[in-house]
């Protein structure tokens, strides 16, 4: 697969709506007017075209990501477009643009959490129906486990071998403290 940047460094292939061509990546909308030759077009991603901080604006090289849309920044001046127009920011603006409380913060944050632990359980869970159990545990083998019949026959036949292994070993001690006994 090819990979296609639109402007401000967003991925084709994910950012994009693939059935819905006009809608841009949601870090970058505000540098594409909603109207006329210089709305967003998913095909025009990539190319010098794009669409992106047109009219004056710096082009789709001077478009910036963010959490708020994106923005356009010229000649250090901040853009974002409304409608079929863009509005330059004001420094209070920008400042208030990054200026979150932290209320909405913890909200991502606990987002980003919880996506991560679902994507870690899927999987888990993927792995585990392809028979790869990927969380290893020290597992107790069971007594239930224990109907294999060959086991249980080499187990006894040890048990019975080394049990008339110590009775021979013990009669024979015995013999030789009473013979020694004896003897003294």
């Amino acid at each position: 697969m090819v990979y296609t940047e639109c402007s401000g460094g967003q991925n084709k292939a994910t950012t994009t709506s693939y059935g819905e061509s006009d809608i841009p990546p949601p870090k970058t909308k505000n540098c594409y007017l909603t109207e006329g030759d210089d709305k967003f077009d998913r095909s025009r991603c990539g190319t010098a075209n794009d669409g992106a901080c047109s009219k004056d604006k710096g082009g789709p090289s001077a478009c910036k990501p963010d959490d708020y849309g994106g923005y356009c920044k010229h000649n250090d001046k901040y853009w974002v477009s409304i409608g079929d127009d863009f509005v330059k920011l004001s420094d209070e603006e920008l400042l208030n643009r990054y200026q979150s409380d932290s209320k909405d913060t913890d909200i991502r944050v606990r987002r980003a959490l919880k996506d991560q632990e679902r994507m870690t359980a899927n999987t888990i869970r993927e792995l585990q129906i392809m028979g790869r159990d990927p969380v290893r545990s020290n597992r107790i083998i069971s007594e239930d486990n224990d109907d294999n019949e060959v086991h249980n026959f080499v187990t006894d036949m040890l048990f019975k071998v080394g049990m008339g292994m110590a009775i021979i070993i013990f009669s024979v001690a015995i013999s030789f403290i009473l013979i020694h006994i004896k003897i003294t």
